[in-house]
Protein backbone atom coordinates (compact mmCIF):
# COMPACT_ATOMS: atom_id res chain seq x y z
CA UNK A 1 0.00 0.00 0.00
CA UNK A 2 2.53 2.30 1.06
CA UNK A 3 5.19 4.13 -2.04
CA UNK A 4 7.61 1.50 -1.37
CA UNK A 5 9.93 5.26 -2.05
CA UNK A 6 8.27 6.64 0.75
CA UNK A 7 9.56 3.06 2.96
CA UNK A 8 12.85 3.41 2.12
CA UNK A 9 13.33 7.03 3.25
CA UNK A 10 11.37 6.05 6.66
CA UNK A 11 14.34 3.79 6.98
CA UNK A 12 16.85 6.37 6.02
CA UNK A 13 15.77 8.76 8.43
CA UNK A 14 14.55 6.80 11.03
CA UNK A 15 16.26 3.02 10.61
CA UNK A 16 19.77 3.80 9.80
CA UNK A 17 21.89 5.57 12.58
CA UNK A 18 23.71 8.36 11.12
CA UNK A 19 27.34 8.68 12.01
CA UNK A 20 27.49 12.12 11.38
CA UNK A 21 29.19 14.16 14.16
CA UNK A 22 26.89 16.55 16.37
CA UNK A 23 27.02 20.00 13.40
CA UNK A 24 29.44 23.51 14.72
CA UNK A 25 27.26 25.93 15.45
CA UNK A 26 29.18 27.93 13.28
CA UNK A 27 28.29 25.62 9.97
CA UNK A 28 24.47 25.39 10.65
CA UNK A 29 23.50 28.34 8.01
CA UNK A 30 25.60 26.42 5.97
CA UNK A 31 24.13 23.13 6.47
CA UNK A 32 20.45 24.30 5.58
CA UNK A 33 21.58 25.73 2.38
CA UNK A 34 23.14 22.56 1.64
CA UNK A 35 19.67 20.96 2.35
CA UNK A 36 18.20 23.30 0.23
CA UNK A 37 20.64 23.58 -2.55
CA UNK A 38 19.77 19.07 -2.42
CA UNK A 39 16.22 19.70 -2.93
CA UNK A 40 16.19 22.52 -5.47
CA UNK A 41 18.47 20.34 -7.72
CA UNK A 42 15.44 17.39 -7.33
CA UNK A 43 13.23 20.30 -7.88
CA UNK A 44 15.27 21.38 -11.04
CA UNK A 45 15.09 18.00 -12.69
CA UNK A 46 11.71 17.18 -11.91
CA UNK A 47 10.25 20.88 -13.08
CA UNK A 48 12.96 20.05 -16.30
CA UNK A 49 11.29 16.99 -16.90
CA UNK A 50 7.93 17.94 -16.55
CA UNK A 51 7.96 21.14 -18.83
CA UNK A 52 10.25 19.10 -21.76
CA UNK A 53 7.66 16.67 -22.09
CA UNK A 54 4.89 18.71 -22.25
CA UNK A 55 6.81 20.94 -24.79
CA UNK A 56 7.59 17.85 -27.06
CA UNK A 57 3.61 16.55 -26.59
CA UNK A 58 2.57 19.30 -27.59
CA UNK A 59 4.45 19.70 -31.01
CA UNK A 60 3.42 16.01 -31.94
CA UNK A 61 0.52 16.84 -31.58
CA UNK A 62 -0.66 13.38 -29.32
CA UNK A 63 1.21 11.49 -27.29
CA UNK A 64 3.62 8.64 -28.43
CA UNK A 65 4.67 5.51 -26.89
CA UNK A 66 8.39 6.91 -27.00
CA UNK A 67 7.73 9.84 -25.19
CA UNK A 68 5.88 8.07 -22.61
CA UNK A 69 8.68 5.86 -22.26
CA UNK A 70 11.30 8.44 -21.82
CA UNK A 71 9.05 9.95 -19.00
CA UNK A 72 8.73 6.46 -17.23
CA UNK A 73 12.65 6.75 -17.00
CA UNK A 74 13.09 9.92 -16.23
CA UNK A 75 10.23 9.30 -13.02
CA UNK A 76 12.34 6.78 -12.17
CA UNK A 77 15.28 8.48 -12.56
CA UNK A 78 14.36 11.27 -10.33
CA UNK A 79 12.63 8.99 -7.76
CA UNK A 80 16.03 7.20 -6.98
CA UNK A 81 17.88 10.33 -6.92
CA UNK A 82 15.46 11.70 -4.64
CA UNK A 83 16.31 9.26 -2.25
CA UNK A 84 20.32 9.53 -2.73
CA UNK A 85 19.80 13.43 -2.18
CA UNK A 86 17.78 12.45 1.24
CA UNK A 87 20.28 10.39 2.12
CA UNK A 88 23.19 12.79 1.65
CA UNK A 89 21.01 15.64 3.71
CA UNK A 90 20.63 12.88 6.49
CA UNK A 91 23.47 11.18 6.87
CA UNK A 92 26.46 14.06 5.41
CA UNK A 93 25.11 17.29 5.84
CA UNK A 94 23.74 16.47 9.43
CA UNK A 95 19.97 17.72 9.27
CA UNK A 96 18.57 14.79 11.75
CA UNK A 97 21.62 16.34 14.46
CA UNK A 98 21.22 19.73 13.16
CA UNK A 99 17.05 19.31 14.46
CA UNK A 100 17.26 17.46 17.61
CA UNK A 101 20.98 18.42 18.84
CA UNK A 102 21.44 22.18 17.39
CA UNK A 103 18.08 23.38 17.38
CA UNK A 104 17.21 21.52 20.82
CA UNK A 105 13.93 19.39 19.38
CA UNK A 106 15.68 16.69 20.68
CA UNK A 107 12.76 14.72 23.10
CA UNK A 108 9.96 16.88 21.33
CA UNK A 109 7.60 14.34 20.35
CA UNK A 110 6.42 14.29 16.87
CA UNK A 111 8.25 17.32 16.38
CA UNK A 112 11.28 16.54 15.72
CA UNK A 113 10.80 13.19 13.75
CA UNK A 114 8.36 15.71 11.39
CA UNK A 115 11.34 18.46 10.68
CA UNK A 116 13.62 15.16 10.22
CA UNK A 117 11.25 14.04 7.62
CA UNK A 118 10.49 17.08 6.07
CA UNK A 119 13.06 17.74 3.78
CA UNK A 120 11.52 14.57 1.86
CA UNK A 121 7.85 15.84 2.18
CA UNK A 122 9.65 18.95 0.58
CA UNK A 123 10.98 16.93 -2.39
CA UNK A 124 7.77 15.15 -3.21
CA UNK A 125 5.77 17.94 -2.98
CA UNK A 126 8.23 19.78 -5.61
CA UNK A 127 8.51 16.58 -7.91
CA UNK A 128 4.74 15.91 -7.94
CA UNK A 129 4.13 19.59 -9.06
CA UNK A 130 7.06 19.54 -11.64
CA UNK A 131 5.83 16.33 -13.07
CA UNK A 132 2.26 17.43 -12.88
CA UNK A 133 2.71 19.30 -16.28
CA UNK A 134 4.05 16.27 -18.22
CA UNK A 135 1.27 13.89 -16.86
CA UNK A 136 -1.20 16.25 -17.88
CA UNK A 137 0.07 16.72 -21.57
CA UNK A 138 0.69 13.07 -22.50
CA UNK A 139 -3.34 12.87 -21.34
CA UNK A 140 -3.04 9.44 -19.47
CA UNK A 141 -7.01 9.54 -19.65
CA UNK A 142 -8.00 10.79 -23.03
CA UNK A 143 -9.64 13.41 -22.99
CA UNK A 144 -9.56 14.56 -19.11
CA UNK A 145 -5.87 15.35 -18.46
CA UNK A 146 -6.00 19.22 -20.31
CA UNK A 147 -8.74 19.41 -17.37
CA UNK A 148 -6.79 18.56 -14.56
CA UNK A 149 -6.45 20.93 -11.72
CA UNK A 150 -2.83 21.14 -9.74
CA UNK A 151 -4.25 21.88 -6.82
CA UNK A 152 -6.84 18.91 -6.83
CA UNK A 153 -3.25 16.66 -8.17
CA UNK A 154 -1.28 17.99 -5.23
CA UNK A 155 -4.18 17.64 -2.69
CA UNK A 156 -5.15 13.77 -4.28
CA UNK A 157 -1.34 12.94 -4.10
CA UNK A 158 -0.12 14.46 -0.58
CA UNK A 159 -3.31 12.37 0.42
CA UNK A 160 -2.50 8.88 -0.98
CA UNK A 161 1.33 9.49 0.11
CA UNK A 162 1.23 11.49 3.30
CA UNK A 163 -1.45 9.78 4.82
CA UNK A 164 -0.21 6.37 5.48
CA UNK A 165 3.25 7.75 5.97
CA UNK A 166 2.41 10.42 8.68
CA UNK A 167 0.70 7.76 11.20
CA UNK A 168 3.58 5.34 10.54
CA UNK A 169 5.98 8.10 12.03
CA UNK A 170 3.42 8.77 14.80
CA UNK A 171 3.06 4.99 15.70
CA UNK A 172 7.15 4.98 15.76
CA UNK A 173 7.14 8.10 17.91
CA UNK A 174 4.75 6.46 20.40
CA UNK A 175 6.75 3.35 20.40
CA UNK A 176 10.58 5.31 20.59
CA UNK A 177 9.19 8.32 22.63
CA UNK A 178 6.79 6.84 25.34
CA UNK A 179 7.53 3.36 25.63
CA UNK A 180 10.86 4.22 26.35
CA UNK A 181 10.22 6.58 29.25
CA UNK A 182 7.34 4.29 30.74
CA UNK A 183 9.90 1.40 30.27
CA UNK A 184 13.57 2.91 30.31
CA UNK A 185 14.88 -0.62 31.45
CA UNK A 186 13.30 -2.84 29.30
CA UNK A 187 14.24 -0.17 26.83
CA UNK A 188 17.86 -0.92 27.29
CA UNK A 189 17.68 -4.63 26.95
CA UNK A 190 18.80 -6.04 23.78
CA UNK A 191 16.06 -7.74 22.96
CA UNK A 192 13.83 -4.65 23.11
CA UNK A 193 14.57 -3.31 19.89
CA UNK A 194 13.73 -6.80 17.51
CA UNK A 195 10.57 -7.30 19.41
CA UNK A 196 9.78 -3.52 19.06
CA UNK A 197 9.98 -3.66 15.80
CA UNK A 198 7.77 -6.78 15.04
CA UNK A 199 4.90 -4.99 16.85
CA UNK A 200 5.52 -1.48 14.90
CA UNK A 201 5.18 -4.13 11.67
CA UNK A 202 2.17 -5.85 13.33
CA UNK A 203 0.12 -2.49 13.98
CA UNK A 204 1.08 -0.73 11.23
CA UNK A 205 -0.46 -4.17 9.18
CA UNK A 206 -3.25 -3.96 11.44
CA UNK A 207 -4.19 -0.50 11.52
CA UNK A 208 -3.41 -0.21 7.84
CA UNK A 209 -7.53 -0.02 6.83
CA UNK A 210 -8.11 2.93 9.29
CA UNK A 211 -5.00 4.66 7.50
CA UNK A 212 -6.25 4.05 4.48
CA UNK A 213 -9.97 5.23 4.67
CA UNK A 214 -8.46 8.43 6.50
CA UNK A 215 -5.97 9.16 3.69
CA UNK A 216 -8.08 8.25 0.16
CA UNK A 217 -11.10 9.58 -0.63
CA UNK A 218 -13.34 6.14 -0.87
CA UNK A 219 -16.98 5.08 -0.82
CA UNK A 220 -18.96 1.39 -0.52
CA UNK A 221 -19.08 0.31 -4.36
CA UNK A 222 -23.12 0.82 -4.60
CA UNK A 223 -25.46 -2.54 -5.17
CA UNK A 224 -25.79 -3.63 -8.25
CA UNK A 225 -24.92 -6.47 -10.61
CA UNK A 226 -21.11 -5.77 -9.92
CA UNK A 227 -21.00 -5.70 -6.30
CA UNK A 228 -23.03 -9.09 -6.48
CA UNK A 229 -21.24 -10.93 -8.46
CA UNK A 230 -17.87 -9.99 -6.38
CA UNK A 231 -19.77 -10.64 -3.16
CA UNK A 232 -20.21 -14.39 -4.63
CA UNK A 233 -16.96 -14.64 -5.66
CA UNK A 234 -15.84 -13.39 -3.13
CA UNK A 235 -18.15 -16.05 -0.69
CA UNK A 236 -17.14 -18.64 -3.00
CA UNK A 237 -13.25 -18.73 -2.74
CA UNK A 238 -13.75 -17.91 1.24
CA UNK A 239 -11.93 -14.35 1.25
CA UNK A 240 -13.08 -12.58 4.40
CA UNK A 241 -13.50 -8.72 4.58
CA UNK A 242 -15.02 -6.05 5.43
CA UNK A 243 -15.86 -4.13 2.27
CA UNK A 244 -15.64 -2.80 -1.47
CA UNK A 245 -15.02 0.52 -1.85
CA UNK A 246 -14.87 2.85 -4.67
CA UNK A 247 -11.67 5.00 -4.23
CA UNK A 248 -12.58 8.25 -5.77
CA UNK A 249 -9.20 9.38 -8.07
CA UNK A 250 -11.17 11.59 -10.35
CA UNK A 251 -10.89 9.45 -12.84
CA UNK A 252 -7.22 10.23 -12.49
CA UNK A 253 -6.05 6.31 -11.39
CA UNK A 254 -6.76 2.64 -12.96
CA UNK A 255 -5.62 0.49 -9.99
CA UNK A 256 -7.05 -1.48 -7.14
CA UNK A 257 -5.56 -2.87 -3.93
CA UNK A 258 -6.55 -4.37 -1.16
CA UNK A 259 -5.75 -3.34 2.62
CA UNK A 260 -5.33 -5.41 6.07
CA UNK A 261 -4.45 -8.45 7.54
CA UNK A 262 -7.31 -9.18 9.95
CA UNK A 263 -10.24 -10.61 8.10
CA UNK A 264 -13.42 -8.75 10.07
CA UNK A 265 -11.15 -5.43 9.27
CA UNK A 266 -10.13 -5.57 5.73
CA UNK A 267 -11.12 -3.30 2.65
CA UNK A 268 -10.65 -3.92 -1.32
CA UNK A 269 -10.77 -1.12 -3.12
CA UNK A 270 -11.25 -0.72 -6.68
CA UNK A 271 -10.68 3.11 -8.65
CA UNK A 272 -12.81 5.03 -10.14
CA UNK A 273 -11.27 5.09 -13.16
CA UNK A 274 -10.61 0.75 -13.02
CA UNK A 275 -14.88 0.64 -12.92
CA UNK A 276 -15.62 3.08 -15.49
CA UNK A 277 -12.69 0.95 -18.13
CA UNK A 278 -13.14 -2.55 -17.39
CA UNK A 279 -15.60 -5.36 -17.93
CA UNK A 280 -17.89 -6.77 -15.09
CA UNK A 281 -15.74 -9.88 -15.87
CA UNK A 282 -11.98 -8.16 -15.94
CA UNK A 283 -13.29 -6.11 -12.70
CA UNK A 284 -13.66 -9.47 -11.14
CA UNK A 285 -10.40 -10.74 -12.21
CA UNK A 286 -8.73 -7.91 -10.79
CA UNK A 287 -10.82 -8.26 -7.52
CA UNK A 288 -9.76 -12.13 -7.25
CA UNK A 289 -6.00 -10.75 -7.99
CA UNK A 290 -6.23 -8.58 -4.64
CA UNK A 291 -8.24 -11.77 -3.01
CA UNK A 292 -4.48 -13.36 -4.19
CA UNK A 293 -2.53 -11.69 -2.00
CA UNK A 294 -4.07 -12.20 0.60
CA UNK A 295 -4.70 -15.76 -0.33
CA UNK A 296 -0.80 -16.51 -0.49
CA UNK A 297 -0.05 -14.15 2.54
CA UNK A 298 2.10 -11.68 0.75
CA UNK A 299 1.47 -9.17 3.06
CA UNK A 300 2.75 -11.04 6.36
CA UNK A 301 5.73 -12.23 4.28
CA UNK A 302 6.48 -8.98 3.31
CA UNK A 303 6.31 -8.08 6.73
CA UNK A 304 8.90 -10.52 7.70
CA UNK A 305 11.10 -9.56 4.92
CA UNK A 306 11.37 -6.01 6.26
CA UNK A 307 11.98 -7.09 9.42
CA UNK A 308 14.71 -9.29 8.54
CA UNK A 309 16.09 -6.52 6.22
CA UNK A 310 16.51 -4.60 9.56
CA UNK A 311 18.66 -7.53 10.79
CA UNK A 312 20.67 -7.73 7.54
CA UNK A 313 21.19 -4.08 7.54
CA UNK A 314 22.60 -4.06 10.95
CA UNK A 315 25.09 -6.71 10.05
CA UNK A 316 26.07 -4.63 7.28
CA UNK A 317 26.18 -1.29 9.49
CA UNK A 318 28.52 -3.59 11.58
CA UNK A 319 30.93 -4.46 8.85
CA UNK A 320 30.27 -0.72 7.29
CA UNK A 321 31.33 0.73 10.84
CA UNK A 322 34.56 -1.59 11.35
CA UNK A 323 35.37 -0.38 7.72
CA UNK A 324 35.46 3.29 8.65
CA UNK A 325 36.93 2.64 11.68
CA UNK A 326 40.07 1.50 10.36
CA UNK A 327 39.59 4.12 7.88
CA UNK A 328 39.61 7.08 10.69
CA UNK A 329 42.71 5.47 12.26
CA UNK A 330 44.73 5.36 9.25
CA UNK A 331 48.31 6.95 9.04
CA UNK A 332 48.38 7.84 5.47
CA UNK A 333 45.30 10.23 5.32
CA UNK A 334 45.13 13.75 6.99
CA UNK A 335 42.66 13.92 9.86
CA UNK A 336 39.73 15.78 8.14
CA UNK A 337 40.26 13.50 4.85
CA UNK A 338 40.27 10.17 6.99
CA UNK A 339 37.09 11.48 8.87
CA UNK A 340 35.43 12.09 5.73
CA UNK A 341 35.92 9.10 3.78
CA UNK A 342 35.02 7.24 7.01
CA UNK A 343 32.00 8.66 7.15
CA UNK A 344 31.16 8.15 3.43
CA UNK A 345 32.06 4.63 3.75
CA UNK A 346 29.76 4.05 7.17
CA UNK A 347 26.53 6.01 5.48
CA UNK A 348 27.21 5.88 2.33
CA UNK A 349 27.99 1.96 1.64
CA UNK A 350 25.26 1.14 3.66
CA UNK A 351 22.94 3.81 1.72
CA UNK A 352 24.05 2.38 -1.74
CA UNK A 353 23.78 -1.70 -0.56
CA UNK A 354 19.72 -0.53 1.41
CA UNK A 355 18.96 1.18 -2.94
CA UNK A 356 20.16 -2.18 -4.15
CA UNK A 357 18.67 -4.68 -2.21
CA UNK A 358 15.75 -3.25 -2.38
CA UNK A 359 16.32 -2.94 -6.18
CA UNK A 360 17.32 -6.70 -6.93
CA UNK A 361 15.78 -8.29 -4.19
CA UNK A 362 12.58 -7.11 -3.03
CA UNK A 363 11.80 -6.10 -6.90
CA UNK A 364 12.48 -9.57 -7.45
CA UNK A 365 10.47 -10.70 -5.05
CA UNK A 366 7.30 -8.63 -5.35
CA UNK A 367 7.10 -9.60 -8.84
CA UNK A 368 7.24 -13.41 -8.36
CA UNK A 369 4.18 -12.26 -5.73
CA UNK A 370 2.36 -10.54 -8.38
CA UNK A 371 2.63 -13.13 -11.28
CA UNK A 372 0.88 -15.25 -8.37
CA UNK A 373 -1.67 -12.96 -7.88
CA UNK A 374 -2.20 -12.90 -11.63
CA UNK A 375 -2.79 -16.78 -11.29
CA UNK A 376 -5.59 -16.39 -8.66
CA UNK A 377 -7.52 -13.77 -10.02
CA UNK A 378 -7.52 -15.98 -13.41
CA UNK A 379 -8.95 -19.01 -11.11
CA UNK A 380 -11.70 -16.81 -9.85
CA UNK A 381 -12.67 -16.25 -13.00
CA UNK A 382 -12.08 -19.43 -14.79
CA UNK A 383 -14.25 -22.83 -14.48
CA UNK A 384 -12.30 -25.11 -13.85
CA UNK A 385 -12.97 -27.08 -17.08
CA UNK A 386 -9.25 -27.61 -18.90
CA UNK A 387 -11.12 -27.79 -22.26
CA UNK A 388 -13.56 -24.77 -22.01
CA UNK A 389 -15.33 -23.02 -24.17
CA UNK A 390 -18.21 -23.61 -23.30
CA UNK A 391 -17.41 -21.57 -19.97
CA UNK A 392 -19.53 -21.36 -16.84
CA UNK A 393 -19.99 -17.82 -15.62
CA UNK A 394 -19.57 -19.35 -11.62
CA UNK A 395 -20.51 -15.83 -10.45
CA UNK A 396 -23.06 -14.77 -13.58
CA UNK A 397 -26.09 -15.06 -10.13
CA UNK A 398 -25.86 -14.78 -6.52
CA UNK A 399 -28.60 -17.37 -6.17
CA UNK A 400 -26.71 -19.38 -3.27
CA UNK A 401 -26.81 -22.42 -5.38
CA UNK A 402 -23.98 -25.17 -5.43
CA UNK A 403 -21.35 -23.20 -6.00
CA UNK A 404 -21.20 -21.14 -2.79
CA UNK A 405 -18.71 -21.76 -0.91
CA UNK A 406 -16.61 -24.31 -2.91
CA UNK A 407 -13.23 -23.13 -3.52
CA UNK A 408 -12.46 -23.15 -7.18
CA UNK A 409 -9.01 -23.52 -7.83
CA UNK A 410 -8.65 -25.02 -11.77
CA UNK A 411 -7.78 -22.94 -14.15
CA UNK A 412 -9.50 -22.55 -17.70
CA UNK A 413 -8.24 -20.89 -21.05
CA UNK A 414 -11.09 -18.45 -21.07
CA UNK A 415 -10.16 -17.28 -16.97
CA UNK A 416 -7.08 -16.66 -18.06
CA UNK A 417 -7.76 -14.77 -21.33
CA UNK A 418 -10.20 -12.57 -19.30
CA UNK A 419 -7.86 -11.85 -16.73
CA UNK A 420 -4.77 -10.60 -19.75
CA UNK A 421 -8.06 -8.69 -21.01
CA UNK A 422 -8.21 -6.76 -17.60
CA UNK A 423 -4.10 -6.40 -17.64
CA UNK A 424 -4.37 -5.08 -21.59
CA UNK A 425 -7.60 -2.72 -20.63
CA UNK A 426 -5.57 -1.47 -17.70
CA UNK A 427 -2.44 -0.55 -19.69
CA UNK A 428 -4.25 1.08 -22.43
CA UNK A 429 -6.33 3.32 -20.00
CA UNK A 430 -3.31 4.65 -17.97
CA UNK A 431 -1.60 5.08 -21.36
CA UNK A 432 1.41 2.81 -20.93
CA UNK A 433 3.47 0.81 -23.61
CA UNK A 434 2.87 -2.97 -22.41
CA UNK A 435 6.35 -3.21 -22.87
CA UNK A 436 7.34 -0.94 -19.98
CA UNK A 437 9.08 -2.05 -17.19
CA UNK A 438 7.93 -1.93 -13.80
CA UNK A 439 10.75 -3.17 -10.97
CA UNK A 440 7.97 -4.20 -8.57
CA UNK A 441 5.04 -5.72 -10.85
CA UNK A 442 6.86 -6.03 -14.30
CA UNK A 443 5.63 -5.33 -17.96
CA UNK A 444 2.21 -5.91 -18.64
CA UNK A 445 3.24 -7.74 -21.95
CA UNK A 446 5.66 -9.82 -19.87
CA UNK A 447 2.18 -10.83 -17.96
CA UNK A 448 -0.48 -11.81 -19.95
CA UNK A 449 2.80 -13.85 -22.00
CA UNK A 450 2.87 -15.67 -18.47
CA UNK A 451 -0.91 -16.39 -18.47
CA UNK A 452 -0.63 -17.16 -22.34
CA UNK A 453 1.70 -19.51 -21.57
CA UNK A 454 -0.43 -21.62 -18.86
CA UNK A 455 -3.17 -21.46 -21.17
CA UNK A 456 -0.98 -23.74 -23.66
CA UNK A 457 1.22 -25.50 -20.92
CA UNK A 458 -1.51 -26.06 -17.73
CA UNK A 459 1.48 -28.20 -15.60
CA UNK A 460 3.92 -25.16 -15.28
CA UNK A 461 1.55 -23.63 -13.25
CA UNK A 462 2.23 -26.30 -10.46
CA UNK A 463 6.58 -25.92 -11.13
CA UNK A 464 6.15 -22.03 -10.86
CA UNK A 465 3.94 -22.34 -7.04
CA UNK A 466 6.93 -24.80 -6.27
CA UNK A 467 9.55 -22.02 -6.97
CA UNK A 468 7.86 -19.06 -5.75
CA UNK A 469 7.75 -21.55 -2.58
CA UNK A 470 11.34 -22.32 -2.22
CA UNK A 471 11.99 -18.65 -3.05
CA UNK A 472 10.03 -17.82 0.33
CA UNK A 473 12.01 -20.04 2.18
CA UNK A 474 15.36 -19.56 0.89
CA UNK A 475 14.73 -16.14 1.31
CA UNK A 476 12.84 -16.16 4.49
CA UNK A 477 15.67 -18.79 6.21
CA UNK A 478 18.28 -15.69 4.96
CA UNK A 479 16.67 -12.97 6.89
CA UNK A 480 15.59 -14.64 9.84
CA UNK A 481 19.50 -15.48 10.30
CA UNK A 482 20.17 -12.26 10.22
CA UNK A 483 18.04 -11.24 12.47
CA UNK A 484 19.23 -13.89 14.98
CA UNK A 485 22.51 -12.99 14.24
CA UNK A 486 22.01 -9.74 14.95
CA UNK A 487 20.26 -10.29 17.97
CA UNK A 488 22.98 -12.62 19.33
CA UNK A 489 25.73 -10.27 18.93
CA UNK A 490 23.53 -7.22 20.67
CA UNK A 491 23.39 -9.33 23.93
CA UNK A 492 26.94 -10.45 23.45
CA UNK A 493 28.18 -6.88 23.24
CA UNK A 494 26.04 -6.43 26.55
CA UNK A 495 27.27 -8.99 28.56
CA UNK A 496 30.98 -8.81 27.11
Amino acid sequence: MMPVSLLIALLIAFGIESSAATVPQADVSTRVFETFGGISLIASLAFGLGFWVAFRASHIAASTSRLRRMYVLGFRLITFLSLVVYGWIIHFVGWSKLVRTNWGLEGMVLLDDVVVFLPYLLIQLLVWWGLFFAERALQVRQGFGPERKLGRYLFLKGRQALGLTLPVILLYVIKRDAVTRVFPNWAKSALFEPIEIAVLGFLVLALSPCFVRIAWPTYSLPPGPLRSRLLHAARRVGFRFTDILVWDTGQMMVNACVTGIVPGFRYVLLSDGLLESLTPLETAAVFGHEVGHVAHRHFLYFALFFMGTLGLLALCGDGFAVAGRLIAESSWLSAKNASFLSQLVEDGGLLLCLLLYFWFVFGYLSRRFERQADVYGSKVVSCGQSDCPPHADLDAEDDSGGNEGRLQLGLCPIGLRIFADALASVARSNGLDQRNRSWRHGSIATRIAFLQELEQHPEREYEFQREVGRLRLVLGGILTSAVVISAVSQVWELFY
